[in-house]
């Protein structure tokens, strides 16, 4: 008989052969690993997508903040606050810094970083309560948008 030839226990199959139940095992934890990773890969595919949306939407709302402060400067100014514009300018310039540091790619950082040429300039023509500076508020709000 087919006995004395089996090393461990056997199971009979559809075939009407006996397959060894270690075989089986290992069959069974394999499927279990595939439908374990068919399960895993889509979802951490989704993270991953949602983490970058996210991420961009970060960018945007920080860049969009850098906007309404360089905004708010120049109405301050034309409105003839100088001290307030000033005290704007210095939160939108340090903002505007922090902003640079993170940036993702080189060409948004240089971007960020030209904002920030103008600083001294327009620190000085607002402490002097120059209305020259007025003019350069309004470039570095255009440059924002």
């Amino acid at each position: 008989m087919s006995s004395r030839f089996q090393t461990g226990p056997t199971t009979k199959s559809a075939s009407g052969r006996f397959v060894p139940v270690k075989n089986r095992l290992i069959v069974v934890i394999i499927l279990l690993i595939i439908v374990f990773l068919a399960g895993f890969v889509p979802q951490y595919i989704k993270v991953k997508r949602l983490e970058n949306d996210l991420s961009v939407a970060r960018q945007e709302n920080a860049l969009a903040q850098l906007r309404d402060l360089a905004g708010l400067a120049f109405i301050q100014a034309s409105h003839k606050n100088y001290g307030l514009a000033a005290g704007t300018s210095k939160q939108f310039f340090s903002r505007t810094r922090e902003v640079a540091n993170r940036a993702p790619d080189a060409n948004g950082r240089k971007a960020l970083e030209d904002l920030l040429a103008s600083q001294d300039k327009i620190t000085a023509e607002l402490s002097k309560g120059d209305p020259e500076a007025l003019g350069d508020l309004q470039v570095l709000f255009e440059k924002t948008r």
